[in-house]
């Protein structure tokens, strides 16, 4: 699931973008949720109350909130989002691009470009994997992958600990979680059949065990040990070599 806010105080143009996001997504088969805002401000606010997109499509001019300031704001909290600015002006650009802007879509909306950015955006959330996302009492959650110290296997249930303390409960395998974050990002390893610990949270290591950065001691399985030892070098060598 594609997570997308829309913020945009002309509400024929947030209609517009919407329409599109679902047109494509059903013809693309990409499960899509929207959230649709009228100002910055209340953008702003959402986020702050901790909520996480993957994509943000943001005017630039808006009567409550630019867009620029809005985007510096939303940058403070969220490294990743990808934003995409739409508006009728064009020489905005050169402060697009000290905001890690992804692209720049110019109003009147072309469709067809409107698509392939869409797309582009959609293919590079992918590859990325900035967010783990969970289904738990039909509700999607959805938290930053550089957040996770580690997930825990307790029979069926799957707790994933935080590093603000805060630890989330779902129903699943390890195993399936542990194909979810392959490729992604932020590497997962798997010390143990109860396991999946974040790289970047192992502040050292032994051939049995780990200490992570909020000083939990966590045991490298026996089966395990030779494998993890092998990833934990690789990552650790591109470190060193970068």
């Amino acid at each position: 699931m594609i997570r997308v806010a829309v913020c945009d105080d002309e509400k024929v143009i947030a209609g517009q973008i919407e329409a599109l996001l679902f047109e494509i997504c059903k013809n693309e088969n990409i499960p899509v949720n929207t959230d649709v805002f009228y100002d910055g401000e209340s953008l702003e606010e959402e986020i702050l109350k901790g909520t996480f997109y993957d994509l943000i499509y943001l005017d630039i001019q808006m009567k409550k909130g630019d867009g620029i300031t809005t985007a510096k704001h939303i940058r403070e909290v969220d490294e990743n989002v990808l934003l995409v600015y739409v508006s009728g002006y064009d020489n905005y650009l050169m402060e697009l691009f000290r905001l890690n802007v992804f692209d720049f879509i110019k109003k009147p909306i072309e469709p067809a470009y409107f698509r392939d950015t869409f797309l582009d955006a959609n293919k590079n959330i992918g590859n990325n994997k900035f967010y783990f996302t969970y289904r738990y009492k039909n509700e999607e959650h959805k938290i930053s992958c550089m957040e996770i110290l580690y997930f825990e296997s307790r029979g069926r249930k799957i707790n994933v600990h935080i590093k603000n303390g805060r630890m989330e409960t779902f129903n699943g395998k390890l195993s399936e979680v542990e194909t979810q974050m392959e490729g992604g990002k932020i590497p997962f390893l798997r010390i143990h059949q109860s396991y999946l610990v974040n790289y970047h949270h192992i502040k050292s290591r032994s051939k049995t065990n780990v200490i992570l950065t909020n000083g939990r001691k966590l045991s490298v399985s026996e089966d395990r040990q030779n494998h993890f030892g092998e990833q934990y070098s690789r990552l650790l060598g591109g470190e060193i070599d970068a």
